[in-house]
């Protein structure tokens, strides 16, 4: 077993994740190299200064800008919408090795459907299909059947539902999207054919790969449960161990001690190879609130001692920081967070507030690489950096404890 100080944990992270800038990524290309590492990200529609997968490759990749990934999902076909971990964006090769969780999920659909009375969405499937065969991409609202009620949550109308479901199950495929509205198509007109082809798995071979392949999201998990072990097959205590025990078997992931912590860490051999290039030039990076390096909460805490909890969904006086707080990473620790203003509304990149971690000085070298990153996400969003961004984080600096970095 691999013994690994926390500092070295860390910085495996940053470097499997390219936040050092080591491999270099930029533009289009970039994003592709950072989805064929990380083979999934998490999607969320909300858009305060980009969305939550914009803001992972924005991080990671140099001159990255939103456009790029929708060419990448809806021109090239290298990506694609679908559940994973939760509502995700994945590389589209890995389409049909996805149907066994694919069934999972539509299974569970068919319960939530008959619960709440709409079962007659499984009498309009064909029909709905026939229609988008003759058609082309139809949104939700375009087939209005049925009678529309209100759920609070989820599709209204039962062919809302159906279309959702098909979707669910693979039959059909986001085949654009226009900001947040879905058009969909049938997954065969969508992706080509050789992406649909599933590889002969039994059940235990499914599962080894699927939790290798969530492993690889993130390069380091530790083997207890957690928010990066999220969703079928790999959420299962016992399942996933027995996998990650043959996949340690096979070589295919190397299991780790972690200095200070009891828990079994796996990483992948390819992330632990990449210490030798770690230590390098400290960056700081603006990491999307759902980003895969947070993907579990409590390890990001363990391994990092940042607390960090997205508050979107927290009621206004419950709230310790703001509506859409960023965690800002400097070199292999987090530094500070900072909750933006609307890009839209402001017509520039603005700093509403800005929190320095409780024991962080910040020295010249760390607001120099701030202003830098600043400079840098501003033209991710194509506005302008508001010139009085860097007062306010230097306000917060004034404020804070007088503690060595």
């Amino acid at each position: 077993m691999r013994t690994l100080t926390n500092r070295q944990a860390r910085e495996l992270l940053v470097r499997y994740h390219n936040l050092d800038g080591h491999d270099g990524f930029k533009g289009i290309d970039g994003a592709k190299a950072v989805m064929d590492r990380l083979g999934t990200i998490q999607y969320d529609p909300l858009n305060v200064v980009g969305r939550n997968a914009e803001l992972a490759l924005q991080s990671r990749v140099r001159g990255f800008r939103p456009e790029m990934l929708q060419k990448l999902l809806y021109e090239e076909r290298l990506l694609v919408d679908g559940y994973d971990k939760e509502m995700c964006i994945y590389t589209a090769k890995d389409f049909g090795a996805f149907g066994p969780q694919r069934e999972m999920h539509a299974a569970d659909m068919r319960r939530w459907l008959s619960g709440r009375g709409q079962g007659e969405a499984f009498d309009m499937m064909e029909d709905i299909l026939s229609i988008i065969r003759e058609k082309g991409p139809c949104a939700l609202t375009d087939i209005p059947m049925g009678e529309s009620k209100d759920f609070g949550w989820g599709p209204r109308r039962p062919s809302g539902a159906a279309i959702e479901y098909l979707f669910r199950l693979g039959r059909l495929c986001v085949g654009d999207k226009k900001g947040t509205q879905r058009r969909f198509d049938l997954t065969e007109r969508v992706l080509p054919a050789e992406y649909l082809r599933a590889p002969e798995r039994d059940e235990t071979d499914f599962a080894d790969w699927y939790v290798l392949r969530r492993l690889a999201c993130v390069g380091l998990l530790w083997a207890r449960p957690g928010g990066a072990w999220q969703g079928y097959v790999v959420s299962g205590d016992q399942q996933r161990r027995e996998s990650l025990a043959r996949l340690a078997e096979q070589e295919k992931v190397v299991p780790c001690r972690i200095e200070g912590r009891n828990e079994v860490f796996y990483a992948l051999p390819e992330a632990l190879a990449m210490l030798e290039t770690c230590g390098g030039q400290r960056h700081a990076r603006f990491i999307a609130p759902l980003d895969n390096l947070l993907w579990d909460r409590g390890m990001a805490e363990a391994l990092f001692g940042f607390k960090y909890r997205w508050e979107v969904y927290t009621p206004v006086e419950k709230r310790q920081y703001g509506y859409y707080v960023l965690p800002v990473l400097y070199g292999s620790r987090f530094a500070a967070r900072f909750e933006p203003e609307p890009a839209a509304r402001a017509g520039c990149f603005r700093i509403k507030n800005w929190w320095w971690e409780p024991d962080v000085r910040p020295s010249r070298a760390m607001l120099e690489a701030v202003e830098i990153a600043m400079r840098r996400f501003a033209a991710f969003l194509g506005v302008p950096c508001a010139p009085e961004n860097m007062d306010a984080v230097r306000r917060a600096a004034d404020r804070q404890l007088i503690v060595k970095f």
